[in-house]
């Protein structure tokens, strides 16, 4: 017994009349008399009590009616959320992100995303910089909000620049240094740092290493966070100095001041990731909506 006898079945069991069952499956009347032939054969019980007037169902029949009938409707249903899954209009999209760098870009596209596929779950989870892009070249994160650090290193990666930034010295506005018209790196040569750690975001740390030898130093480390937030509420806290994007400005952060430093090696993407061949059909339904029309296009920037 297969799905296409039930439906011949229930044709016939619908009309009670082979000619008509025969019209509305688009069949000759032979082909339907086969079918609920072969099926009563294959049950080993007769389905319909036939003579020159009429066609009506056994009790056996009525049976197997109201079975296959919920059956034919369950089917209908799988293979529709089999088809709505393969098009990325249910599931579940997981998507991690720096909270400071997508303050302004993430809410209103989950926003849009959840109106028109309110079908799809969406996981967001915040995550450090290191942690993300590992879960992002594993498979862990379909899409991932995050910096553009070494992201040309990931041969299997995609992204799309959402902003420039530039990174900022940031200290106490009642440090010393605040008072200069102008902080100078050299002014900060002889400053206790507070940083990322290099083991949630290696790749900044890095960066931020680099960008202070340019000037003829390495920072004294006095202090590591997780978080940038935390970062800031220990600069805020007199531990020392920072270097931070830009963006963190948004965590708001009283007694705090920013100057931007100055020079080409100072400037950061804020960037949206993804995998190069994304398994998650939502992926680039959750691109467009962010205005990512060309999602599968290889090339980044």
């Amino acid at each position: 017994m297969d799905i296409r006898q039930l439906r011949f079945f229930l044709a016939v069991a619908e009309h009670l009349n082979f000619t008509e069952a025969a019209k509305h499956l688009y069949v000759a009347q032979p082909a339907v008399s086969q079918q609920i032939a072969d099926l009563e054969n294959q049950i080993g019980v007769k389905l319909f009590i036939r003579d020159k007037r009429s066609v009506q169902l056994t009790a056996a029949g009525k049976v197997l009616f109201e079975e296959s009938r919920a059956l034919i409707e369950k089917t209908e249903e799988i293979l529709e959320k089999t088809r709505k899954a393969a098009a990325g209009l249910v599931g579940t999209l997981k998507i991690g992100f720096l909270a400071s760098a997508v303050k302004n870009h993430l809410p209103h596209t989950v926003k849009l995303f959840r109106a028109k596929y309110p079908d799809v779950s969406l996981e967001l989870k915040q995550y450090t910089m290191g942690p993300l892009h590992e879960a992002l070249e594993h498979g862990t994160l379909d899409i991932g909000f995050t910096m553009s650090f070494d992201l040309q290193n990931e041969t299997d990666l995609v992204w799309r620049t959402l902003y420039s930034d530039v990174v900022s010295i940031v200290l106490r506005d009642d440090h010393p240094l605040a008072a200069e018209p102008q902080v100078s790196f050299s002014d900060l040569a002889k400053e206790p740092f507070v940083l990322l750690s290099p083991e949630q975001s290696p790749r900044y740390y890095d960066f931020i290493n680099r960008l202070c030898l340019k000037r003829g130093f390495l920072p004294n480390i006095v202090n590591f966070a997780n978080l940038m937030e935390t970062v800031l509420i220990l600069v805020e806290n007199g531990i020392g100095v920072s270097i931070v994007p830009r963006h963190t400005t948004v965590y708001n952060v009283p007694n705090l001041r920013f100057q931007d430093v100055d020079g080409e090696d100072a400037q950061i993407e804020v960037v949206v990731a993804w995998k190069k061949v994304a398994s998650n059909p939502a992926v680039p339904l959750f691109l467009r909506e962010l205005g990512i029309a060309d999602c599968q296009d290889e090339e980044n920037g």
